[in-house]
């Protein structure tokens, strides 16, 4: 039973890797064509929205922001 939990985790976190890989690619891909990149084109307001809604929700905004960031600090250590 681990095992089939540690094979789970590991394809979750291999998915995670590779949409954080298509995120910055994103990123970068509407920076230098801009809002006219096709499927990449509002890449940067959608990151930009998220931030926003962490910081509207003031401190329990913050609080959720260190939650997702642990989560990610806690794999790679």
């Amino acid at each position: 039973m681990k095992n089939a939990l540690d094979t789970i985790k590991a394809w979750a976190w291999g998915f995670i890797d590779l949409m954080l890989i298509f995120i910055a690619v994103g990123v970068l891909v509407q920076i230098i064509f801009g809002d006219a990149s096709g499927f990449w084109g509002g890449m940067v307001g959608r990151l930009m929205a998220m931030v926003t809604e962490f910081s509207a929700g003031g401190f329990v905004g913050l609080i959720a922001l260190v939650i997702v960031l642990s989560l990610f600090n806690r794999r790679t250590a």
